[in-house]
């Protein structure tokens, strides 16, 4: 696997004379001039006693709902701002999945008393090109760390249930703990894979899984990347960009959330550096997906627009 170190920084929202390709970076309106995507409002009256703080994620295939929940102390943790963390996974699935005769169901998986789930987001994804959702979580071990983990609802029995599919390597210890990018076909072999970052405070790795059940295998790692505030229950400090005719980009910033990295996947195996580490005047405070970049805003409450072109 290759890694890289960190290149010359480049002058914000310049790109290097005979340059073409990098990222651009502009002073913005508030979110961009872009109205913010209205929060679900409507929830299951199942989903009420989720874990505070957690989000609940809405499907349109098998699963109709997730959530965390069975809130729980034991591993004490504060990444995302609070030593809860959930205990519990639960769907809420549609009517018709699976069999028409089978009606729609709460479906509940329980981690053992030694993990919990170390999240605030479910994230919803047919991994598999199946017609069905996957969910990507973290799981914490009291002993062994983090890992990226895939669940999905198989038929067993005639009952539907949750199953583990498919997990990374965990980070190795306790309260190491890492952070998901997203899904994407990141080395064009037609099948979707997962990043995540391992370990986005202490040393952080931006490293992309091949699914190949019961595995997450790694096959790309690269240094000096974070995709998440210490104490934050934000998640979401990176975007991936994709655009017809070439792999997607992953835009993420440095250690310090301080410049941006616009990261590509290549043959025959290595990074691509879209363009030289771009600085920032201030930490990152958030990052929205938006064409071809993303709208940022730092912690010194100024917004930016930051861009791929190539």
């Amino acid at each position: 696997m290759r890694q890289f170190l960190l290149f010359s920084l480049l002058t914000i929202g310049a790109l290097p004379s005979g340059m073409a390709m990098g990222l651009v970076l502009e002073r913005a309106s508030a979110h961009c001039g872009v109205k913010p995507v209205a929060q679900i409002q409507t929830i299951p009256v199942q989903a009420a006693h989720r874990l505070p703080g957690s989000q609940v994620a809405r499907g349109n295939k098998d699963i109709a709902w997730a959530w965390l929940g069975t809130p729980t102390l034991r591993y004490p943790h504060k990444a995302l701002g609070a030593p809860s963390h959930a205990a519990t996974l639960h769907v809420l699935l549609h009517a018709s999945s699976y069999q028409a005769n089978l009606p729609a169901s709460e479906v509940v998986f329980e981690l053992p008393l030694h993990r919990v789930f170390e999240d605030r987001v479910p994230r919803l994804v047919d991994i598999d090109k199946d017609g069905r959702d996957e969910i990507v979580l973290i799981e914490s071990d009291a002993f062994k760390g983090s890992a990226t983990v895939v669940f999905g609802v198989v038929l067993e029995n005639k009952k539907q249930v949750l199953h583990e599919l498919a997990r990374s390597p965990f980070t190795g210890s306790t309260f190491r703990w890492l952070n998901p990018i997203g899904t994407a076909d990141f080395d064009g072999d037609g099948k979707t894979d997962i990043a995540s970052v391992v370990t986005p405070h202490i040393g952080g790795m931006l490293t992309l899984y091949h699914y190949a059940p019961p595995q997450l295998i790694a096959f790309a790692q690269a240094m000096d990347t974070s995709n998440h505030r210490m104490g934050d229950v934000d998640q979401s400090l990176s975007v991936i960009v994709e655009q017809t005719g070439v792999r997607p980009t992953i835009i993420v910033p440095n250690m310090q959330l301080k410049a941006l990295h616009a990261l590509r996947w290549e043959a025959p195996g290595q990074w691509k550096e879209l363009s030289d580490v771009m600085p920032l005047q201030a930490p990152v405070q958030t990052i929205t997906p938006m064409p071809k970049g993303g709208c940022i805003q730092l912690t010194n409450a100024t917004w930016w627009r930051v861009t791929l072109h190539e």
